[in-house]
């Protein structure tokens, strides 16, 4: 019974860090608007900056905690106009979504 509480435990600490990089995330995401515009993955600039070095990090830990983000037809459909005016439109497939 004891090893039960602990994974009980184990979970709650998992979802309170899971949050605690989430709520860094937007942080690091405010700052990088800030600093190279709201589309600042279009900045040459942002690209191995501090900021994306640590948003990296961020989405690492969130990817070994088991996090996933669903992806909304809306995002999808940004981030295929960020990658067309970027030069990148042959990263998507059309038969991808």
């Amino acid at each position: 019974m004891r090893g039960r509480f602990v994974s009980l435990g184990m979970e709650k600490e998992t979802k309170v860090m899971i949050a605690e990089l989430l709520e860094l995330r937007n942080i690091l995401a405010d700052i990088a608007s800030e600093l190279y515009g709201d589309l600042y993955v279009t900045n040459d600039s942002f690209w191995d900056s501090p900021t994306e070095q640590q948003m990296a990090e961020v989405e690492e830990k969130l990817v070994n905690l088991g996090h996933t983000t669903d992806i909304t037809p809306e995002q999808l459909e940004a981030a295929r106009k960020i990658a067309k005016e970027m030069g990148m439109d042959d990263l998507f497939e059309e038969d991808e979504i």
